[in-house]
């Protein structure tokens, strides 16, 4: 093979392995920005409330709830808290607890919302180092109960109830309620948000909301194209036979 001839399709290698070796870092980008676009899930808020309990006439009792919801919600959606009840410990005479509930409070501003969850009839008894749930309690968000008008977002703190009943052993063997427990459970944001579509002078709208999720696959697919095409148009054309 002559050397302007073997230089030439060096030349050749070496061009169409730059733009391959382009072209992959620019295809990954790219499936990094799709993937970060299409799935842009809200934070999950997760932690506990400090100790729960209370120093009873005869025996003390101590707990935890353990609480998991989005970080960000929206008025006109339901707000889902996952809570746990967890029983650290009974003393004295306390030998079990029944008949108990959790609600979820929502401070917003002047505003409260809440949701609750109760035992249903015939659940088990709670003894010390069992647990109870994850239970889902929802709240609707509304703009009359959130006070919060079109566009408009506030900040909000979440406290948590618990309520039961004890049952004393010997020598009293009974049920007795507990003093009701109130714990925080953290923050989150909630948002009145405006649903705006733009529209040119011809009349026809363009919704920004469209646009954003249309765009990781159309990065994705300009990726791909631009793929194939390295490969493609850089391969050297093969020689004639003599």
């Amino acid at each position: 093979m002559p050397g302007g001839q073997q230089q030439g399709r060096d030349r050749d290698i070496a061009m169409r392995t730059t733009l391959v070796r382009f072209s992959t870092a620019t295809l990954t980008m790219m499936l990094l920005i799709a993937f970060q676009g299409a799935n842009g899930a809200v934070p999950i808020t997760t932690g506990s409330t400090p100790p729960l309990g209370n120093t009873l006439p005869r025996g003390t009792t101590s707990y935890v709830v353990y609480y998991s919801y989005p970080s960000i919600a929206q008025v006109g959606t339901n707000l889902t808290m996952a809570l746990t009840l967890h029983i650290n410990s009974l003393g004295g005479i306390v030998q079990y607890i029944s008949n108990y509930n959790l609600q979820a409070r929502v401070f917003i501003g002047a505003h409260e919302v809440d949701g609750i969850i109760g035992s249903e009839t015939g659940a088990p008894s709670l003894y010390p180092g069992s647990s109870w749930g994850p239970n889902n309690v929802t709240i609707l968000l509304t703009a009359d109960n959130t006070g919060l008008a079109k566009g408009e977002s506030a900040n909000a703190t979440v406290g948590i109830v618990f309520n039961d009943f004890v049952f004393y052993g010997a020598p009293i063997n009974a049920f007795e309620p507990e003093n009701q427990m109130q714990g925080s459970g953290g923050s989150l944001t909630i948002q009145n948000a405006v649903v705006t579509s733009s529209t040119s002078s011809g009349g026809q709208g363009s919704g920004l909301g469209n646009v954003q999720s249309i765009l990781p696959y159309a990065l994705l697919a300009s990726g791909v194209i631009l793929m194939v095409a390295a490969v493609y148009f850089t391969r050297s054309p093969r020689q004639a036979n003599p």
